[in-house]
């Protein structure tokens, strides 16, 4: 079941609180009255159920029905200070003890007007036959049982899902009226108020008060809203109204009871106790009237007070709010100022992003060059030391044919120094062969041929040792420019491995700057990110100081 709570006039917190304390603290009083009558019937002591001996007693249908609305009123309390969610249902728990403190005071008012007896006035315990003011033994008196009713009926408006607080404070008031009535009729000794006719049973005195005090608690309990809302207001009218209340509710009925005490002591007469009564109400009331007025005009007073206090603070607020003017119009020509340089700082920003990204796409593309160079020239290098294998390899081939040709020197100058030893052989062989005569002329031919051949020989070995000479220079030649061909080759080794170096320098140098030009287009991107909401921040502000 839910409550709703709608919104009333304003009434203070504190208020508020107040007034629920002062239900929840007349809830148990009610209950307490109830309870105190109840053990007073269970130990037989007379003093609880009637209070003065003499009077007529609280009947235990009476004292229960006091529990139960005590009862009811503590839950539903209880109810205002737990969540929609809780688990404890007070909201039923406060519906069935009203419905029950209804159901006993129906029932009663049924016996009352039908000559028929339920059997529920001595069903908790018996009273005498003879018990003063009472109908039947143990019924309450039926302004009792039809305050019962009514106030059961109010609690059971306050348990609806949407409570009515107007109608229940109405019935609560009615049940008020009947309960006062009764009061005063014990104050002034007219039994008529209490004790409606001689056949039905007299209402107690702590019953009217019990009722006053349980009608008291409703209304405190429903302070902000129906008929309470004026009363309780924090305006100057439910102040003056608070203030007034206790002079209605006690003063008229103090005069009243004071006059009839002179009237029934034979101090004046009629005509002067209505004299004395209308004059003593015109005193009371204005003095009533006097001390909320002088009360009224140091509120007043105070009021002014604040309010030139509230003219003067006013008037320095609009003077702060023209200072604020001013500096919300120098802020807003500062905030386009700021707009338009961020708005430039933003496209720069942008423009370096875009040129940042341009420059890692270069290098990139440099680095695949890059790349490509150092695989190049790694390619030369490999080349270059098969050159300078077989360069070396002619180098060493060209020295083992100046060792031949130094070989076949050697040759030739043996074959010339042989050629000429058989040329001297030969002549002597045919200078012996002269000498000889006849028999020495075939031997003198062959030593001849011989000479022939021998000066053959060494014409060839001179030819052979030219050519040789000739191979030797040109070997000689080979061979230096095989040497320099080396050195240089050794030289263009070393400078292509320092080539490769250098471009692997290069490559790890474009692949750093490569990283670095990223981080730049990152960062130039988020400062263009930045940027753009800081243009769109003082865009807001400018539109705000606009307005």
């Amino acid at each position: 079941m839910t409550y709703d709570r709608p919104s009333q006039q304003p009434y203070s917190e504190k208020g508020t609180i107040n007034s629920i304390a002062r239900a929840r603290a007349i809830a148990i009083a009610v209950s307490i009255v109830g309870f105190m009558v109840i053990l007073g019937w269970m130990l037989n002591i007379a003093l609880p159920g009637s209070v003065v001996p003499g009077l007529v007693t609280m009947k235990a249908n009476t004292a229960l029905s006091f529990i139960l609305g005590g009862a009811s009123l503590w839950c539903w309390l209880r109810h205002l200070e737990e969540t929609r969610d809780s688990s404890k249902p007070f909201l039923l728990y406060s519906a069935i003890a009203a419905s029950i403190a209804l159901l006993i005071g129906l029932l009663t008012l049924i016996q009352y007007g039908f000559p028929v007896d339920f059997g529920i006035d001595q069903l908790l315990f018996k009273e005498n036959i003879d018990a003063f003011a009472t109908a039947a033994p143990g019924r309450m008196a039926p302004n009792s049982a039809f305050s019962f009713l009514l106030l059961a009926v109010a609690q059971l408006l306050l348990c609806l899902p949407r409570p009515q607080y107007l109608l229940s404070q109405l019935v609560t008031i009615a049940a008020f009226l009947i309960a006062l009535l009764g009061f005063f009729g014990y104050v002034y000794g007219n039994a008529y108020f209490y004790l409606l006719d001689p056949s039905f049973t007299a209402m107690a005195l702590h019953t009217a008060i019990a009722f006053i005090l349980w009608s008291a608690g409703i209304l405190f309990a429903t302070a902000e809203f129906g008929v309470m809302a004026p009363l309780s207001s924090s305006y100057a009218g439910g102040l003056l109204a608070r203030r007034l209340s206790p002079f209605a509710l006690f003063l008229p009925p103090f005069i009243c009871w004071f006059m009839l005490i002179g009237y029934r002591e034979q101090v004046y007469t009629e005509e002067m106790g209505i004299s004395l009564f209308g004059i003593l109400n015109v005193i009371s009331f204005s003095i009533a009237i006097w001390w909320n007025a002088r009360f009224l005009n140091k509120i007043d007073l105070l009021r002014r007070e604040a309010q030139k206090a509230l003219q003067y603070a006013l008037a320095e607020r609009q003077e702060q709010l023209l200072q604020q003017e001013r500096l919300a119009s120098d802020l807003s020509d500062a905030v386009t100022e700021v707009t338009s340089t961020m708005n430039q700082l933003e496209t720069s920003s942008q423009s370096s992003a875009q040129q940042a990204a341009v420059a890692d796409s270069h290098a990139h593309h440099i680095l695949g060059l890059s790349s490509g160079g150092t695989q190049a020239v790694e390619r030369t290098v490999l080349e270059i030391n098969a050159l300078q294998e077989k360069v070396r390899a002619i180098a060493t081939q060209t020295q083992e044919i100046q060792e031949l040709v130094a070989k076949i020197a050697d040759i030739a100058r043996s074959v010339s120094d042989l050629a000429a030893q058989t040329n001297m052989l030969a002549l002597n062989a045919a200078l012996e062969a002269v000498r000889a005569g006849e028999p020495g002329k075939g031997f003198g031919v062959v030593a001849g041929e011989i000479r022939k051949l021998a000066d053959q020989s060494k014409a060839s070995a001179e030819n052979i040792n030219a050519l040789v000479a000739d191979i030797q220079g040109a070997t000689s030649s080979v061979a230096i420019a095989t040497d320099e061909g080396l050195t240089k080759v050794d030289l263009g080794a070393r400078t292509a491995r320092e080539t490769t170096e250098a471009f692997k320098g290069v490559a790890e140098a474009i692949d750093r700057i490569a990283i670095f030009n990223k981080q730049v287009a990152r960062g130039a991107g988020q400062q263009a990110a930045a940027v753009r909401q800081v243009v769109e921040a003082m865009k807001a502000i400018e539109r705000r100081g606009n307005n």
